[in-house]
């Protein structure tokens, strides 16, 4: 997992259903969830707490998880290499029936002269993700500023606070649903082993903040002995999504499907007419899908009062 330097922490918002929708779940019985976003969102679906959060709040569903964030990725940008897919076709190649969005850290470091331009470039890819209504599209808020120092998040808690609103203003006008990140003061300036502890706190705020909205439910207290047992399905989920990750995303793309492909180690030995990588890459499907029968069946286990 690439490293972070961000306040992930997030408020819960009061909101169970998601304007201009039916009273239908956000997420569907056996629906499938892309997740966009730049680096903060690739963290925190890697380190599992995000998927276990939601599994908590809506045991039986079923969900599929698929991250397609990639650091670096803007509302303005998504620079992929040669022949990558776009996001749009990667959310069609999945069937996602829910796409979850976080942008807006990196952009609203622009300030506010920038902000209309961020705005219109925001509405072009919500259209993109939501393919004219065939996905419904959540936004998370941007995470709070980059944890430098404390004078330097005061600083920037102007510009975040001024591109959160414009992302609540844009969802409203949308109907989507919306969740608010937390006040960026809360930044840490420690190093060493107690800001990885920190980022792991951070990352799991978000996540059963995110999870509550998804699933209409708001706590005030929680069970920490609940938390405690359904974080065993963690390691089972960063297994499945290291599966994942080195399917949708191989580090050796040109010699798949880049400027390599003509390469004879790209081709069969005996008849180089033939590509082998193509079809050795699909063999990552079924260890993907036996991998979440075993995150269902230990979910269903932990449901069980």
């Amino acid at each position: 997992m690439p490293p972070i330097h961000r306040i992930l922490v997030f408020a819960v918002l009061a909101l169970s259903t998601v304007p201009g929708f039916s009273a239908e779940p956000v997420l569907p019985a056996g629906g499938v969830v892309a997740l966009v976003g730049g680096e903060a969102m690739l963290a925190a679906a890697e380190a599992g707490y995000l998927e276990a959060e939601i599994l908590r709040e809506l045991p039986g569903r079923q969900l599929r998880f698929r991250c397609l964030a990639w650091e670096g990725d803007t509302v303005f940008e998504q620079r992929r290499d040669l022949n990558f897919p776009t996001i749009e076709s990667q959310i069609d190649q999945v069937a996602a029936s829910v796409v979850v969005a976080q942008f807006g850290e990196m952009e609203s470091l622009a300030g506010e002269s920038k902000l209309g331009e961020f705005v219109a470039a925001y509405e072009g890819l919500i259209d993109r993700l939501a393919a004219g209504g065939k996905r419904r599209v959540v936004l998370v808020g941007p995470l709070c500023a980059p944890a430098l120092s404390e004078g330097q998040a005061r600083r920037h808690e102007g510009k975040w606070r001024i591109y959160s609103a414009a992302i609540r203003e844009l969802a409203e006008r949308r109907g989507l649903l919306f969740v608010f990140p937390e006040n960026p003061r809360a930044v840490d300036a420690r190093q060493g082993a107690d800001r990885l502890e920190l980022r792991e706190q951070q990352l799991a705020a978000m996540a059963r903040s995110l999870a509550q909205q998804l699933s209409g439910k708001v706590r005030i207290e929680r069970n920490a002995e609940i938390d405690v047992r359904w974080q065993a399905l963690r390691p089972a989920i960063e297994a499945k999504n290291r599966l994942w990750f080195n399917y949708w995303r191989p580090q050796n793309w040109a010699f798949l499907n880049g400027d390599r492909t003509a390469q004879p180690s790209s081709r069969d030995h005996v008849d180089p007419s033939k590509r082998w990588f193509p079809a050795e890459m699909e063999q990552f499907l079924p260890l993907i899908e036996k991998q979440e029968r075993e995150i269902d069946a230990l979910a269903a286990k932990l449901s069980t009062p």
